[in-house]
């Protein structure tokens, strides 16, 4: 203080040399002397404002970042009819009404030129990348015998006339097709891949032969030519799946029929050759597709282009393309399914981001006022002076104003710019805002605080929780927090998360920890008053004296009880999200496995397998059980696995790994008469309705009535079935039971031995060695199938980087709360030193005085944490953050979703802060220790 006073009178001194410059001369004198002789809290302020600045402008700006390489990511990896905007339109001469051919390349170039015109940004198209012609209206038959075939079903082609073909091939053998000069022609010339050359026993020169609606003269093809792609991985070969390779393909199949595949492959002409498609019978599709450039798409403008695509279908741009082309074109499908997940999984995932943001600006702009406040404490005395000096509140405002901006506004400008520099993105107006609001906070608060403080005259006196009673404003205040947190806290439970970003839902958790900091000062003296008296009766006065004097904690403690908790509730409400998630997928994992790992062969398992499973290392319990798959029936009306089991061994196993108790009583009261008690899905069991069906199974047909019903059952976990006992079913066909191929299991089920991990690489091995066709699947390899997408990992790792920046802030913020109290407490040591205190007696005052505010931060920090889960819990969706908005084939079971303490993110946060006041403390004791009581004591001070 009496550095400050100095550089006061300096630059008064300063102002009276200069002569009468004006006030603006003066605030310049002001702000030079008082860079000069207080350097090392410029510095500080320039570094804490450049630092948050930074943070506040990368945080949207990061955010931003991995939701576009999330979006580019998900429409690289989307099938290719799913990149882009798809048109497409149907050709009937009988029916249409086009008084041009449309299936010249003339008419499909010009609608194609249409197309390109009426797209619009953002909707930004892939250049060279449009994969448009004319294709057949329906799969014609092959009626070649020399065509390899399935079944008794014939072969079916399309013929494919596409723009660009000679470009996209490279000619194995023969010559591309002709081209057709003059109408429909009953010969076509055609190329085919080398693929379907290969399966379909195709050559150069063989002829194809249509089969024509109505007409018993086929349409003949040759093939001229065979064909490789020059990049299979081209949108030009991804307009259809037969284009590359012949598809096997498969009718609807009858009630009690048998399936019937056959092959389907594609033809591709000449485009010349479009009009002769009309030969066949079945009319022309004309199609245009349009993949996306993943580069130019950004998640901000995600709505903007769904609503651009909506509009070729039923708005402005659908209406211009059908005038402009005289055709009913239409999109079919394309990208929407696309951009639909994507903006489902960052809505469930954005409210956790906000959260972070919410959480960490709160803790971030209470040090920031913190260490503006410090600063007004520590100049009291100086303003005071000034003020009693004749200054006006305006006046010292400025001056403290003009001494902040230099270091604020050089570090708000830098940091906002690094952030701007460093990750770039479109979008810049909010880092630019946010990064603005963080060097206004720290401009503002000193004059501010300062000259609030000296807002009227008083003496000086002791402002503590004890002595100065809250007012009334200050619990206007506080009741109207605590109203905004019910609010907040109630209207997530209604709403939910799924809805997407409300900052307002988003500042629950924060504001249940401003409430909870807000009743800790209220009760805080009450403790440490109650144990002050009975330690006045103890022989040494060192008790006594800490716990008074951390009774009469000053007021400034507000703020950083309020940063510690927000940070501590952020670490722990983040953390049992994290841990839901988690817990979630390991429940999905262990119920779409059935096990620890399991073992389905194609056909049966093998005799030796299940003894060599034994021996791979950690294999613990293993059950086998057989699975036939029945088709549908007049009872049973859609498909389902029947399970052949040992009902007690199963039992166990169903036991152990956490699913539906199987029902095994049901099985022992059968008297071996009538229908056989089966356990079913309740798909199945809605469709009996009560009565009794006969099935098919490998040894005979049974009758079978509902005994008890499961969601979910291990050996064949999503899927519908019905599960019989092994041993009853032999019962009933002893003849045909004792054949060991119709009673041979074809899956097993494997759980761990206790404390042991399953070798799951020597299970792949001997899997591959087995003569039997089987597949592994393990409980960890389905849970890693599990792993976040680009933007869950993006969101989480945005979230995890909050809670380590709110943790810093937090403690900065309890070591600026320690700062604060260290001039007075270095007084108090030195006068105690001169009363003959030890060092010893110091450590244990400091301690008493200073950890009880600690202890009471980290204690509120973990009970906040624990009462927001069953607060918050139930507003809290994390099944789209868990598994994301994508297809899943996950089993009917409770996955027990919701928010799980994590005692990680609960405590260690906690006893950090305890640990860094540990340490801080004992320091500022040395560091006392050291000084002679002549620099701490002067005449006249009180303590």
């Amino acid at each position: 203080m009496a550095d400050d006073a100095v550089a006061a009178q300096q630059a008064v001194q300063e102002r009276q040399d200069t002569g009468p410059t004006g006030d603006s001369g003066a605030r310049l004198a002001w702000v030079r002397v008082r860079l000069r002789a207080a350097p090392g809290a410029a510095l500080t302020v320039f570094v804490l404002v450049l630092a948050t600045a930074f943070l506040a402008a990368a945080l949207p700006r990061e955010v931003d970042r991995y939701q576009d390489r999330a979006l580019r990511q998900a429409v690289s990896q989307a099938p290719p009819p799913d990149r882009g905007l798809d048109l497409a339109d149907s050709y009937d001469p009988q029916t249409s009404l086009a008084t041009s051919d449309p299936l010249t390349p003339a008419s499909v170039d010009k609608v194609e030129h249409i197309i390109q015109q009426t797209v619009r940004p953002p909707v930004r198209l892939a250049e060279g990348d449009a994969v448009y012609g004319v294709r057949t209206g329906a799969e014609t038959t092959v009626t070649d015998p020399g065509i390899p075939r399935l079944s008794r079903h014939d072969p079916a082609a399309d013929l494919v006339a596409q723009a660009g073909l000679a470009g996209h091939v490279r000619l194995l053998s023969g010559r591309m097709p002709a081209a057709v000069t003059a109408g429909p022609s009953p010969r076509l010339d055609a190329v085919i891949t080398q693929r379907d050359a290969q399966v379909l026993h195709l050559k150069v020169g063989g002829r194809v032969h249509l089969l024509k609606a109505g007409t018993p003269s086929p349409l003949t093809v040759t093939v001229t030519g065979i064909v490789a792609p020059r990049d299979p991985a081209s949108a030009f070969w991804h307009e259809d799946p037969d284009l590359l390779a012949p598809q096997q393909a498969q009718p609807p199949i009858p009630v009690g029929g048998d399936p019937q595949p056959y092959w389907h492959f594609t033809l591709l002409t000449d485009r010349t050759a479009a009009d002769s498609f009309l030969l066949l019978g079945s009319g022309a599709s004309l199609y245009w597709h349009h993949p996306l450039d993943p580069g130019a798409m950004t998640a901000h403008d995600v709505p903007a282009v769904q609503k651009e695509l909506s509009s070729f279908d039923s708005g402005p741009n659908a209406a211009a393309l059908q005038r402009r082309t005289g055709s009913s074109v239409h999109p079919t499908g394309g990208i929407g399914t696309v951009l639909d997940g994507f903006t489902q999984d960052r809505d469930a995932a954005s409210p956790l981001v906000l959260l972070a943001a919410v959480g960490v600006g709160t803790t971030a702009l209470a040090v920031l006022l913190m260490v503006g406040g410090l600063a007004a404490e520590r100049r009291r005395g100086e303003m005071a002076l000034l003020r009693a000096r004749g200054g006006s509140l305006a006046g010292i405002a400025r001056r403290l104003a003009g001494e902040t901006a230099a270091p604020a506004l050089a570090g708000g400008i830098i940091g906002t710019a690094s952030a701007l520099v460093l990750l770039p993105t479109q979008r810049w107006t909010l880092p630019v805002a946010l990064g603005a609001l963080v060097t206004a906070v720290a401009l503002l608060a000193l004059p501010l605080r300062a000259t609030w403080a000296v807002r009227r005259p008083r003496p000086a006196g002791r402002e503590d929780l004890v002595a100065a009673r809250p007012t009334r404003r200050r619990l206007v205040v506080e009741l109207t927090v605590a109203v905004l947190m019910a609010g907040a806290v109630a209207a997530l439970r209604q709403r939910g998360t799924a809805s997407g970003s409300d900052p307002f839902l988003a500042a629950a958790p924060v504001l249940v920890a401003v409430v909870a900091a807000l009743v800790l000062l209220r009760i805080y003296p009450l403790p440490l008053r109650l144990l002050a008296r009975p330690a006045a009766r103890l022989s040494g006065a060192v008790t006594h004296l800490g716990l008074a004097r951390a009774g009469r904690s000053p007021a400034g403690g507000r703020l950083p009880l309020l940063a510690l908790l927000v940070s501590l509730t952020l670490a722990s409400f983040g953390g049992s999200v994290l841990a839901g998630i988690d817990h979630g997928r390991s429940r999905a994992a262990t119920a779409t496995v059935g096990a620890d790992a399991r073992i389905d062969a194609e056909f049966a398992l093998g005799r030796q397998l299940a003894g060599q499973v034994r021996k791979v290392p950690g294999i613990g319990r293993i059950v086998t059980a057989r699975v036939e798959p029945n088709s549908p029936d007049p009872l049973l009306d859609l498909p389902y696995q029947l399970v052949i089991v040992d009902t007690a061994a199963y039992a166990d196993l169903t036991r152990a790994i956490g699913l539906p108790a199987f029902p095994t009583g049901v099985f022992t009261r059968y008297d071996g008469h009538g229908p056989l008690p089966a356990v079913l899905s309740p798909r199945l069991a809605a469709s009996l309705a009560g009565r009794t069906d006969r099935i098919s199974t490998g040894v005979g047909i049974s009758e079978i009535r509902e005994a008890a019903v499961l969601t979910t059952t291990p050996a064949t976990p999503g899927n519908e079935f019905a599960i019989v006992s092994a041993a009853q079913l032999a019962a009933q066909h002893p003849d045909m039971a004792k054949y060991i191929q119709y009673t041979e299991p074809t899956t097993l089920l494997a759980m761990a031995a206790p404390g042991r991990q399953i070798d799951i690489k020597a299970l792949h091995r001997l899997a591959a060695g087995s003569t039997a066709f089987v597949t592994v699947l393990s409980r960890d390899e389905q849970l890693a199938a599990m792993k976040d997408s680009p933007l869950q990992h993006g969101a989480r790792t945005v979230y995890l980087a909050a809670v380590a920046v709110g943790a810093a802030y937090s403690a900065l913020a309890l070591l600026l709360s320690l700062l604060q109290a260290a001039p007075q407490r270095g007084t108090l040591l030195a006068r105690l030193r001169t009363m003959g205190m030890t060092r010893r007696q110091s450590r244990r005052l400091v301690l008493l005085e200073m950890l009880p505010q600690t202890l009471l931060a980290a204690i509120g920090g973990v009970l906040v944490g624990l009462a927001v889960i069953p607060l918050l819990g139930p507003g809290v969706d994390l099944r789209s953050l868990t598994f994301g908005s994508g297809p899943q084939s996950l089993a009917p079971v409770d996955f027990g979703l919701g928010l799980h303490a994590d005692p990680w993110s609960l405590v260690l946060p906690s006893v950090g802060l305890l640990i860094l006041a540990c340490a801080v403390l004992p320091a500022q004791v040395w560091l006392s220790g050291r000084r002679r009581e002549s620099t701490e004591l002067r005449v006249g001070d009180r303590v």
